[in-house]
């Protein structure tokens, strides 16, 4: 299953397609819920994932990732404390926004909510997994986004015990951003300030135990 996604999102992104429309949405987030992405390449402290080809790392500190990916800058965070303390919360379809779904599958949960901007662009959130994707694209660049939204998200596989260590350290309490990925944001405002802060590190790698990398 992992192999299909992978060459599906390929295939798409090669096609060049523009002609998707709302409802199309549906389908591409429906074809990432049910992929299971078992392989990765970045290794953070308590979790790791997948990070899809055309997506370049430009910024990384504790749980904030920063990719860009041709004109536009993906912001990510993982909520790692709220994956150890199993956090749930419900997610009400807003009829009000350009698209709203929620995302459920087995024991995951989140949601997808697309706002148009004044500008005629387009603010993407997807949270799922426990980590939250925002980005602000054209239309013709909203399928795309979805696409390697949902891959990422969804490779995203936490190592508990780990986490265990650092929550008993309480290193995870006093260096997360207080940052409620359940609530999807009002205006894009918060979005802007996080990528300008976050985008001016240099991606520098973590010092991971071999054993992490292993599991």
């Amino acid at each position: 299953m992992k192999k299909m996604f992978i060459l599906f999102i390929l295939l798409f992104l090669g096609s060049g397609c523009s002609s998707f429309s709302e409802s199309s949405y549906d389908t591409l987030l429906s074809e990432g819920l049910s992929s299971s992405i078992n392989i990765y390449n970045t290794f953070r402290s308590g979790y790791k994932y997948y990070l899809p080809k055309g997506l370049k790392k430009i910024g990384h500190e504790g749980s904030n990732e920063v990719f860009s990916y041709e004109d536009s800058i993906f912001y990510m965070y993982v909520d790692r404390v709220s994956y150890f303390n199993k956090t749930k919360k419900d997610y009400n379809v807003k009829p009000d926004v350009y698209f709203s779904k929620e995302l459920l599958k087995d024991d995951k949960f989140g949601y997808t909510e697309i706002k148009k901007l004044e500008n005629e662009k387009y603010f993407v959130e997807i949270m799922y997994n426990y980590a939250k994707i925002e980005v602000i694209v054209d239309k013709e660049n909203i399928p795309n986004i979805l696409l390697y939204g949902m891959s990422i998200l969804s490779s995203i596989s936490y190592q508990d015990e780990v986490l265990a260590n650092l929550m008993g350290e309480d290193a995870l309490k006093a260096n997360e951003v207080v940052y409620n990925i359940f609530e999807s944001a009002e205006t894009e405002s918060e979005y802007l300030q996080i990528v300008e802060e976050y985008g001016q590190y240099e991606e520098k790698d973590e010092i991971v135990d071999p054993d992490f990398i292993r599991r």
